[in-house]
């Protein structure tokens, strides 16, 4: 092992960090948006996908589950956190996934072969500049021709404040000897100045903005985050021009929302690309010092592949894709007399406008299907059969507005976007949950309590979810599941607020009613047939 990453190494295996699933680093999310920017890539069903810094496999492991016929592979220097990923490979009887431990100073690009998927998350911004060099040419050497790689990373302007808080707590507290001691002390620094630092001032506005998630996170996000030995952020522009030189090229972000000005203001808008025309790079260099942005997920593709990237949507492209949004009139129910309503999505705080009454009815479809997805055909032939006689649309005008609505759901991030159909369903008498979940939540170890859904989504794991999670296949009914919860309370193995049997069945009732419209509001159930 090369001696500048024994520290990174000594660091993880003595605090390992968590390991979830990241939405947008997901296979499935990187060919939809590598597809609408007109640049097919690999088949996600059948892919191989390589994980750089996979920890204990939290983010590559459930891809693994979700298509058996895939091949996911990990590396990580950490000892401790690749034997973990390696016991629930173990444990989940997978065949498909592995993991290695290795130095990436020290390991050979052609010894991992060809992937159509390389995602390195949490990772780049974190190890030093020889590291980062390493990880861009193993990209390199790696990356399928027609393949995707993601990058996070953290980034400046927004860095620039929140370094402040992580010099203050490096040297308080950096000398430490247990990185449980470095945080204790990096908190009581920021105490010190949510007290003492000048209202009005940089350090203040700094500690505001940092305050909650370092008081409030777990102890080894902010061990990790601010406390590191390298923390390295860098300007979009910079991250972009290092990628070159290494063959590679910018696709997009993986929440292409991000990309657009106009999601911000229409005048920041006008300003970047009246002033830069279509220089994309400069474009959101400039927006990232406009809204101080502190992260980034990029995609990037091979130099010679980008030569024909188009980041102007063909609305064509979205044809053939699949939509899940959970849009509601702001003003309570839908109204189809030709008036203008406001559609929300919460938590996104846009808002989408439709007086069209085809049009509300496909945003209605949308609502229908939700958490799963419906497609544009499906919307207009909802819209078709619903929209009523008082404002009827002719059909030329209602594909156009659909088309016109599934762009901006797109690209305003009001809509979760794939290229397969996504199978996510309601309570029902018989319910099922997916099946690569059931199998998650019967691996967990004690202690760990997050599970990955069909979009990738991290998910918690409630006590009555690891009960009865595993058992809901479709062979037990409602009953059955109440009657599983009621019979573990009395046995001391699911926590009961009250002892006597007829409050026990009551509060079995209830937990089970409230554990099935949280798992169907997470995309966890599926149809009878999804097993």
């Amino acid at each position: 092992m090369k001696p500048v990453n024994q520290d990174t190494k000594a660091r993880y295996d003595d605090m390992p960090y968590s390991s979830y699933a990241y939405q947008y680093s997901a296979p499935e999310q990187l060919a939809t948006v590598a597809s609408l920017f007109g640049l097919p890539s690999g088949q996600v069903a059948t892919a191989r996908v390589l994980e750089l810094g996979c920890g204990s496999g939290g983010n590559l492991i459930p891809f693994a589950l979700r298509h058996p016929q895939a091949r996911a592979v990990g590396v990580d220097i950490s000892r401790v956190q690749i034997d973990e990923g390696k016991a629930s490979i173990d444990r989940l009887a997978l065949d498909n996934a592995s993991l290695i431990e290795a130095d990436l100073l020290d390991l050979d690009p052609a010894s991992l072969g060809e992937f159509d998927y390389i995602i390195a998350h949490g990772l780049y911004s974190w190890v030093p500049p020889e590291v980062q060099d390493a990880i861009l040419a193993l990209v390199s050497r790696c990356l399928a021709p027609e393949g995707v790689a993601y990058v996070s990373y953290n980034t400046y302007p927004g860095w620039k404040t929140k370094e402040i808080v992580r010099d203050a707590m490096l040297m308080h507290g950096g000398a430490q000897p247990t990185v449980d001691e470095q945080v204790g002390y990096g908190r009581s620094m920021l105490n010190f100045l949510k007290q003492t630092a000048l209202k009005g001032g940089l350090t203040a506005a700094a500690v505001d903005e940092c305050l909650p998630s370092i008081m409030n996170g777990p102890v080894d996000y902010v061990a990790h985050e601010y406390l590191a030995p390298h923390n390295r952020p860098c300007y979009f522009y910079e991250f972009v021009q290092r990628t070159g030189q290494h063959g590679l090229a910018y696709l997009g972000e993986a929440q292409p929302s991000t990309m657009l000005p106009s999601n911000y203001s229409q005048e920041l808008s006008q300003q970047l690309y009246g002033a830069l025309g279509g220089d994309q790079v400069r474009v959101e260099q400039y927006l990232d010092f406009a809204v101080s942005r502190v992260f980034r997920q990029t995609l990037l593709v091979h130099a010679k592949r980008a030569e024909t990237l188009n980041w102007e949507l063909d609305r064509k492209t979205l044809h053939a894709m699949h939509f899940a949004a959970n849009l509601a009139p702001v003003d309570g129910s839908i109204r189809l007399d030709g008036q203008m309503q406001d559609f929300i999505a919460p938590p996104n705080t846009a808002s989408i406008s439709a007086s069209l009454s085809g049009l509300k009815q496909a945003i209605d479809a949308l609502a229908r299907a939700w958490p799963g997805t419906v497609t544009r055909e499906a919307m207009i032939r909802h819209a078709a059969l619903t929209q009523g006689e008082n404002d009827p649309v002719p059909p030329e005008v209602l594909s156009e507005a659909v088309d016109e609505l599934c762009e901006r759901l797109a690209l305003r991030g009001m809509a979760q976007v794939r290229l397969a159909p996504v199978e996510a369903v309601g309570p029902s008498d018989q319910p099922v949950v997916d099946p690569s979940v059931r199998r998650q939540v019967a691996a967990l170890l004690p202690g760990r309590k997050h599970v990955a859904n069909v979009w990738h989504d991290s998910i918690e794991v409630t006590d009555i979810d690891r009960l009865l999670v595993p058992l809901m296949d479709g062979s037990l009914d409602r009953g059955g599941l109440v009657a599983a919860a009621a019979a573990a309370m009395r046995e001391g193995r699911l926590a009961a607020s009250a002892p006597a049997a007829a409050d026990i069945d009551s509060q079995a009732a209830t937990g089970v009613e409230e554990m099935l419209h949280r798992l169907a509001g997470s995309a966890l159930l599926v149809r009878s047939g999804g097993q």
